[in-house]
């Protein structure tokens, strides 16, 4: 029972940042989506006979869209915790988990919508593969698109496997950094490492493909960056538990 009590508090907690987060991150995702769905349709458009599917992509600027999007799901993740517009530290204070795994909660949460927003821009790259192959039946067209456009092979590499474990240690370094951040605001601390973690991703996003010592080397970084942002909102304050 006592188990069956402690899962549920958890469980509480978890959901409490996912609601928080939920309905803005869908809108989000919707715009990013319509964007660049009018960029397609007048990439399209504006296309006399045959045209490339890489050109086409280009058009629909995924890179630039993407990045607005991604910094402002950023916004959208760190604000939960910092009582802006909602008491959700109240909330916490009944339920009586500790600060450390609410800040592990919170890390979890952050972890899922920023893939759920990694999954949603390569679905949206799909099914504009799918209408192109439409019109122009082409063979691998979207395999060999993710291989010829550096911001698709960033965001979802086919051959490198360093560059996916680069992907994942951000993803993870982001998600510690904007967990951190309502934390280290309510101490009246200045909280850094997410603004570093995150202009560090957008780099690596929309830069050419980069060499296995480059991103060994910044996977590297932004983890130390996240362990360290970590230890610092972990240590145990007096009445933190």
């Amino acid at each position: 029972m006592a188990l069956i009590d402690a899962m549920s508090k958890h469980l509480s907690v978890l959901m409490l940042y996912v609601r928080s987060t939920l309905y803005r991150f869908l809108l989000l995702v919707l715009a990013m989506a319509a964007v660049q769905t009018v960029f397609f349709a007048l990439a399209f458009r504006g296309a006399e006979g045959y045209i490339g599917l890489n050109t086409i992509i280009e058009g629909t600027h995924p890179d630039i869209v993407f990045a607005a999007c991604f910094l402002l799901l950023c916004v959208l993740l760190c604000l939960p915790g910092c009582d802006f517009w909602s008491k959700s530290g109240y909330t916490i204070s009944r339920l009586r988990i500790s600060h450390r795994m609410v800040f592990l909660w919170q890390s979890v949460g952050n972890a899922g919508f920023i893939f759920l927003l990694w999954a949603a821009q390569v679905c949206i790259v799909m099914v504009f593969c799918g209408i192109y192959v439409g019109r122009y039946p082409q063979e691998q067209a979207a395999m060999l698109l993710f291989y010829s456009n550096d911001f698709l092979y960033n965001l979802l590499p086919l051959a490198e496997t360093i560059v996916l474990v680069r992907n994942i240690a951000l993803l993870f370094a982001l998600a510690v950094t904007t967990a951190c951040f309502p934390v280290r605001m309510r101490r009246g601390e200045r909280p850094v490492a997410v603004f570093a973690v995150a202009f560090t991703c957008i780099g690596f996003f929309v830069r050419d493909k980069g060499s296995f010592i480059d991103n060994s080397m910044m996977s590297a970084a932004t983890l130390g960056i996240a362990a360290y942002a970590a230890h610092a909102v972990c240590k145990k304050e007096v009445g933190d538990e």
